[in-house]
């Protein structure tokens, strides 16, 4: 059938080809298809446009630059994540000057985990013009380069002519990003932001800032998130894909302080023991979560600053202070915590007796 044309700037177009077929016939032709590469295991395969949004301050940029990293110096995978397909990739940087990239490279490249491969290279262009306006010279990148990923940091950076509310216009704009995807071949990965007082929810979609426009054109999205039990700790967590079943469970992952590296610490993580579990308000919840921490092995100091209990804790249950400080008043509040069961006590009513912590502790 007839192609058709679409102008994407004023000196790039993008050619379309329409087809009508019967779903056996499709079905014929997939049985010559290869198995989809993965470039970060089913959380980016190729020739796909992902949508990556996350909160403000998680370490996004590191991670974009890590995973080229990963990807170009052909390492077999990036925290726990296949990558089967290798090659050169693209981060196109709107956000941080050209200096900051040049420490976080070096930074990067000395302390890389595993040795660094030369046939391919992580190229980065840096630019602050609107990526509408320099679509021509991108795309002249891209065919010299030959990316297997285009990672775009950020898109509400990289297109500032753009109501990221409007429906339309972002219409408009993932048109542009899907036909890029399809025009090189190759992968786009772009970064967002969630949308304002969101830290206290569970991962999903609707978090985005802007549109929800973005992950209904989208082929897949992903999330990267603090945990509420370390600064240093994130949550990875995959969502939407067009290509893979979705997962309840996530990733743990930990941003090391001395090499800014990413590095996985478990699989297959409850997100919810690690976001929003300062707004759990029932006690119930609050006492399962404390004894399911405690089964972790964390203190009643960890357990405490984990749900964001303090002394004021004690004036609410009409706690006596402990005879002797052998625990800091934090430690106290979340054995306190534990101990909600004590039904016989009424909310009016002062506890009269003080807990023997070491039988508690004895007995977890």
């Amino acid at each position: 059938m007839a192609g058709s044309t679409h102008k994407l700037s004023d000196q790039v177009s993008f050619y379309s080809k329409t087809s009508l077929k019967s779903m056996y016939r499709l079905a014929q032709e997939a049985v010559n298809l290869e198995e989809l590469r993965l470039l970060f295991g089913h959380y980016i395969p190729e020739n796909c446009l992902i949508h990556f949004p996350l909160p403000r301050g998680t370490g996004k940029s590191w991670f974009c630059m890590q995973l080229c990293i990963a990807i170009a110096a052909e390492w077999p995978s990036f925290l726990g994540e296949a990558i089967t397909l290798h090659g050169n990739t693209l981060y196109i940087n709107n956000e941080l000057s050209e200096k900051s990239v040049q420490r976080r490279s070096k930074k990067l490249l000395d302390n890389a985990p595993l040795p660094l491969g030369e046939q391919y290279k992580a190229m980065v262009y840096t630019s602050r013009r609107n990526m509408l306006d320099d679509l021509h010279n991108i795309v002249t990148i891209i065919e010299r380069v030959k990316p297997v990923l285009i990672i775009i940091d950020n898109l509400r950076m990289a297109f500032t002519d753009v109501d990221t509310n409007n429906n339309k216009e972002i219409t408009k704009l993932m048109f542009t990003l899907l036909a890029l995807c399809e025009g090189t071949q190759t992968s786009v990965l772009v970064t967002d932001h969630f949308r304002k007082h969101t830290n206290s929810l569970l991962s999903e979609s609707d978090l985005q800032a802007g549109s929800g426009i973005k992950t209904d054109l989208s082929d897949g999205d992903f999330f990267l998130r603090k945990s509420g039990q370390d600064k240093g700790l994130r949550i990875l967590k995959r969502g939407k894909s067009r290509h893979f079943e979705e997962e309840d469970n996530a990733k743990l992952i930990r941003l090391r302080p001395d090499s800014c590296w990413f590095e996985l610490v478990y699989e297959g993580v409850n997100e919810a023991e690690h976001v929003g579990i300062r707004s759990l308000k029932d006690k119930d919840e609050q006492k399962d979560l404390a004894k399911a921490l405690r089964s972790q092995d964390k203190s009643l100091d960890e357990i405490a600053h984990i749900l964001g209990k303090g002394s004021s804790r004690q004036k609410e249950f009409h706690l006596k202070p402990l005879t002797k400080p052998c625990l800091s008043v934090a430690a106290y509040t979340a054995f306190i915590i534990l101990n909600l069961t004590l039904s016989h006590q009424t909310a009016n009513e002062p506890l009269n007796k003080v807990f023997d912590l070491r039988s508690f502790l004895s007995s977890l």
